[in-house]
């Protein structure tokens, strides 16, 4: 009987030890409910910041997009300015204003237009911007007359901060001219905003037709 209880005890013994032994592992095994919610949170916090660089990093893509279109746009616009004035032909005129104190010229040539190929009245002028002084700046736009009465009318570029046209003219650069002859040499000066930061496009002409080579 002494025998058979001590057998007894020894196997309650290890069955509670074992019973104990494996509570303590589940414990070690799970999280409790504190612990969850710490990580939920973290998991959100985590998530939030990696979302916010992701689409500050595409909007800064897509303004720089638009910032490598308008700078492409305005060196396209010199580019046509600077074959026109090579082309130019007969009598010239530039009148030299002022909008908002941005410098906004208006320049009045006649020309072989690659557009057309025609002998053509060419004109560019910068206006003020819609909204008056509270844009404080102007607008490019071109006005090309054909033969034959036909006109046509293009907005090439807005808010922009200059648009300056001068001439080569008795040893010295003039901003307003009128002559019967295009001059040696002209200067156009366009000024944008490029990331946003002012930024100077400059091309100097030399017109072909008439002037020696």
């Amino acid at each position: 009987m002494m025998r058979a209880d001590g057998a007894n005890r020894g196997r309650s013994g290890i069955s509670a030890r074992g019973k104990a032994g494996a509570g303590s592992r589940a414990d070690e095994g799970g999280f409790t409910l504190l612990e969850v919610l710490l990580a939920t949170a973290l998991t959100v916090i985590v998530m939030g910041a990696v979302y916010g660089t992701f689409f500050l990093l595409q909007r800064a893509a897509g303004g720089g997009q638009q910032s490598l279109q308008r700078l492409y746009e305005a060196q396209k616009t010199m580019d046509m300015l600077r074959r026109e004035l090579e082309a130019a032909k007969g009598p010239m005129t530039v009148v030299d204003k002022e909008y908002f104190g941005h410098k906004g010229s208006t320049l009045s040539f006649t020309a072989f237009s690659p557009a057309n190929g025609v002998l053509s009245t060419i004109i560019y002028s910068a206006r003020a911007t819609e909204g008056g002084g509270q844009g404080e700046t102007i607008d490019l736009e071109k006005e090309q007359k054909a033969p034959g009465g036909r006109t046509e009318k293009a907005d090439l570029l807005d808010n922009i901060g200059e648009f300056s046209v001068q001439v080569f003219s008795g040893g010295k650069w003039v901003r307003t001219i009128e002559a019967d002859q295009p001059p040696q040499d002209i200067k156009v000066t366009l000024k944008i905003s490029f990331k946003g930061r002012p930024f100077v496009l400059q091309e100097i002409a030399a017109p072909r037709i008439g002037n020696q080579l």
